[in-house]
């Protein structure tokens, strides 16, 4: 595979975001200098950071990319800002249809349109549009035509703010130590519904902790759940225990990993009561603080 240099790597759009853009082929020989991009355009600026990743001249690529662009993903999230990508290459788009990453990783047709939170799908106008666009119009000058952009690192006058992003999970995790400790941190859930919780919960774990193929919940306030769940093609079984305890906890179960348990915060709770359940189980609020 030949090389894939970088371009524009880290290039700033504005104050909370970043840009990395690179082309060419993409594997476990070439993918180096975009994971050392990643990273570095992630260290360039502390708190809230929305990162663009342009793949869109990329020719071919493969798995090597994806454990980057989680963790990316992930530290962004936790930053309240989000990683978005641009691509339009049917290998690309393999990659992640395959590895259930799809919806984590849609396409998006430029930076712009990253930028504004439209998909490459949501940027297409209806058929009736689209026809009527190439009769009355000349190539490229359509209503639905898309703007033109100054080669280059794209200015912070054609950008607007993004739309609001989507709520954040609302997870504490204590910091990692050689000593065992009963509580390894904390979720908030908005609601009791596994179902609709779960999956958010599940993806915002770090590596880590491994692939979670077991869940423990413990307490009478959960909604009924099924004894397995598919959350991002994996099944996961689940069990809850009536054993009363106070407080409620989940424990996450994954092979060669071991076991996490994780006080569950009530959705009702305040951010006062939730830094008193976790004083509670000897957690330091001061040590981190839940993404609202």
């Amino acid at each position: 595979m030949s090389r894939c240099p970088l371009r524009n790597d880290t290039s700033a759009l504005f104050e909370e975001c970043r840009i990395v853009r690179t082309h060419g082929e993409l594997d476990t020989q070439s993918a180096a200098p975009l994971v050392r991009a990643l990273t570095e355009a992630r260290a360039a600026r502390p708190g809230r950071l929305f990162l663009i990743v342009d793949l869109s001249e990329v020719t071919f690529s493969d798995s090597s990319i994806l454990s980057a662009l989680c963790e990316a993903w992930s530290d962004c999230r936790a930053r309240r800002g989000w990683v978005r990508i641009v691509y339009g290459n049917h290998m690309t788009d393999l990659v992640f249809r395959h590895t259930g990453l799809l919806e984590r990783f849609p396409a998006y047709a430029s930076a712009q349109d990253a930028w504004e939170g439209r998909t490459a799908d949501a940027a297409l106008p209806p058929p009736r549009e689209r026809t009527a666009g190439r009769r009355d119009a000349p190539p490229g000058r359509g209503p639905h035509a898309a703007p033109n952009h100054p080669t280059g690192h794209l200015m912070s006058d054609q950008l607007r703010r993004p739309p609001p992003a989507p709520p954040l999970l609302r997870l504490y995790l204590a910091p990692e130590s050689t000593v065992p400790r009963r509580i390894d941190g904390a979720w908030w859930p908005r609601t009791f519904d596994l179902l609709a919780e779960l999956p958010s919960l599940l993806s915002g774990l770090p590596r880590a902790w491994g692939q979670i193929v077991s869940v423990l919940v413990n307490g009478t306030g959960w909604a009924g759940a099924p004894g397995r769940m598919l959350v991002y093609n994996q099944v996961v079984r689940l069990r809850r225990t009536a054993t009363a305890r106070t407080p409620s906890t989940i424990v996450l179960m994954a092979p060669a990993h071991g076991r996490r348990d994780l006080l569950v915060v009530p959705p009702e709770a305040t951010e006062q009561a939730a830094d008193a359940l976790m004083s509670a189980v000897g957690l330091t609020p001061e040590q981190g603080h839940f993404a609202s």
